[in-house]
């Protein structure tokens, strides 16, 4: 029988010894997940390959320390999350500097593919629009648990390991992050009435 924890556990211990071959499988293994956990939580494709990247080089830095007292996947993602809130915190000091500097903003250009049915692009569009805009409102604390558990499908523990908070928290933080989320949606579908 086929026991994919198992057959992690191997690769990190290959990983951890130093196999060059372990440490691609996981990384591959991992690549699409931190991708898409990152551009779902910072929403900037410009920077995204960037904290990818970098959240696979110190895993491949910090692997010969990891004791598997939880998932590897909880892991690779605290290592993700800590990574983004920097990133968040260092974009913020620019932001200040660059609005005591300089009020002037660059234009941005978006290329639409003209083959597609344009009505359904536009529609699907929208509604992602309208997703991101309420994750976008939604504090930090309640956006990355939103994001793990539902986006990534982390479970409720795994997000716990990730985030260093109690099983407690992260059912609350998440309750709260949905209804938010709903509130949201449904206030702009209201309003668009």
């Amino acid at each position: 029988m086929y026991n994919q924890e198992t057959d992690n556990n191997e690769l990190i211990l290959a990983a951890k010894k130093g196999d060059q071959k372990a440490l691609t499988l996981l990384i591959n293994q991992h690549a699409e997940a931190i991708h898409s956990f990152i551009y779902s939580l910072l929403g900037d494709r410009h920077i995204v390959e960037d904290l990818s990247q970098e959240t696979f080089l110190r895993m491949i830095v910090a692997i010969k320390d990891y004791e598997f007292r939880a998932p590897f996947r909880s892991w690779l993602f605290r290592i993700a999350v800590n990574l983004s809130r920097d990133h968040l915190r260092r974009k913020k000091v620019r932001n200040i500097m660059s609005f005591l500097t300089t009020e002037e903003n660059d234009d941005e250009y978006t290329i639409v593919d003209a083959v597609q049915n344009p009505f359904k692009d536009l529609e699907q569009k929208e509604t992602m629009n309208n997703i991101n805009l309420a994750l976008k409102s939604l504090p930090e604390s309640l956006r990355v648990v939103f994001l793990l558990r539902d986006v990534q499908e982390l479970s409720y523990e795994e997000i716990a390991d990730s985030l260093k908070w109690s099983l407690g928290t992260v059912k609350s933080r998440l309750f709260r992050a949905r209804k938010e989320i709903a509130n949201y949606l449904t206030q702009l579908q209201e309003e668009m009435i």
